[in-house]
């Protein structure tokens, strides 16, 4: 074995055989270690999830997370490198350059380890969105995460420009603050508008196809929740386009998520109608809203007015919002249930005529005498002279 031993203590560049064998083995080595390692690194992660795991599977979490795993293992296998051949022998102003780019290396690799996260979180985020259907919040993760990325790695190069050019970085954030005051002054409503899509987000005040109102003239189905507006789609098959910042600023009544609503019903009944009918009509009309498979509670029947040509009677009435009709179509338009309970009402009344109807105005006129004007004209000659 004396030719191994010359061979391993023979020199190339100043630096020996062994030391040059070991630098590559090393790197080989750790190439093939690294991958295993970060496969490692990447189960044991998926397993800290814990229930999260659910939104993410482990072959995906290895992609996201492989690079940041890869980096570091590949630094330090090269630092170990350079060390074993003294990092060929370079003046040692050099040495000190190459340490700092390492150590600016270790910056970035740290940085990379921070986006690789920030890719696991909007991942999962992602995933839950689509689970609950919340698909319009997709918009948002992208633009966030991607804002916080740009801001992790402009604190990574600060931070590698002082500590590997030894610049002081103050006066450069200094100008990126000042600048950032600038875009936020210049463009002051595009981010109100964007907070308040953060608000509608965060609050989760409706979703796409929830029946709202704003004012008695605005109501409608959310069709789609930007960042900047939210469209809604009228009853009258209108789009209105309305900014996030008076949403998240006006009251707003979900429709969708109230479990009952209120259907009323103002309805005048003739003058002349005896007591006893009024009295029988009031409860056979109870009964007949009562059968209605969709009523939230008992109808309610009362005489609340007189009016000048009728009495006015209120029916009021609650219906459950989640009811399906027989073809299983949910939820239904509040029309179909003002439809059904109409026709109720129709029919109910319709069959105590003609004791007594629906009433419509009426004029009755008492003449007390006969105008002195029209006596003289029955006393005109009948030729019409």
């Amino acid at each position: 074995m004396r030719w191994w031993r010359t061979l391993w203590e023979s020199e190339w560049q100043g630096i020996l055989l062994g030391h040059w064998v070991v630098a590559i083995a090393i790197l080989v080595i750790g190439f093939f270690i690294g991958r295993l390692i970060a496969r490692g690194l990447s189960r044991v992660f998926h397993i800290a999830l814990g229930k999260i795991r659910e939104d993410i599977s482990q072959k995906e979490l290895h992609a996201l997370m492989r690079p940041a795993w890869l980096f570091p293992l590949f630094l330090i296998a090269l630092y170990g490198a350079a060390s074993i051949v003294r990092f060929l022998h370079l003046p040692e102003p050099y040495i000190s350059w190459v340490k700092r780019i390492f150590e600016a290396l270790a910056l970035l690799a740290i940085g990379l380890l921070g986006s690789r996260l920030l890719a696991v979180v909007q991942t999962i985020l992602a995933a839950q969105y689509q689970k609950s259907g919340e698909t319009y919040k997709l918009q948002l993760v992208h633009p966030l995460f991607t804002i916080g990325r740009i801001v992790l790695f402009l604190l990574i190069g600060f931070l590698m420009l002082e500590h590997t050019l030894k610049l002081n970085v103050a006066p450069f954030l200094t100008t990126l603050g000042l600048g950032g005051v600038a875009v936020a002054l210049a463009a002051q409503e595009t981010l109100q508008h964007f907070i308040g899509a953060l608000a509608i987000f965060a609050d989760k005040p409706f979703q796409i196809g929830d029946i709202v109102r704003l004012d008695a003239s605005t109501a409608g189905t959310i069709e789609k929740i930007g960042l900047r507006s939210t469209q809604i789609r009228t009853f009258d098959n209108h789009l209105l386009i309305i900014p996030n910042k008076r949403l998240a600023e006006s009251p707003l009544e979900n429709i969708s998520r109230t479990g009952e609503r209120r259907v009323l019903f103002r309805i005048g009944v003739l003058y002349n109608t005896p007591i006893e009918v009024l009295d029988k009509l009031f409860e056979e009309l109870k009964t007949a809203l009562n059968e209605l498979p969709f009523l939230a509670r008992p109808a309610a029947v009362y005489l609340t007015n007189f009016l000048d040509s009728s009495m006015e009677v209120t029916i009021i009435t609650f219906v459950r919002m989640d009811y399906e009709d027989s073809s299983g179509t949910a939820p239904l338009p509040i029309f179909y249930f003002q439809d059904k309970i109409a026709h109720t009402i129709l029919h109910t009344i319709r069959r105590y005529e003609p004791h007594t109807s629906f009433a419509f105005p009426t004029r009755i006129l008492h003449v007390a005498s006969l105008p002195q004007a029209y006596a003289a004209l029955s006393k005109a000659p009948s030729d019409g002279q």
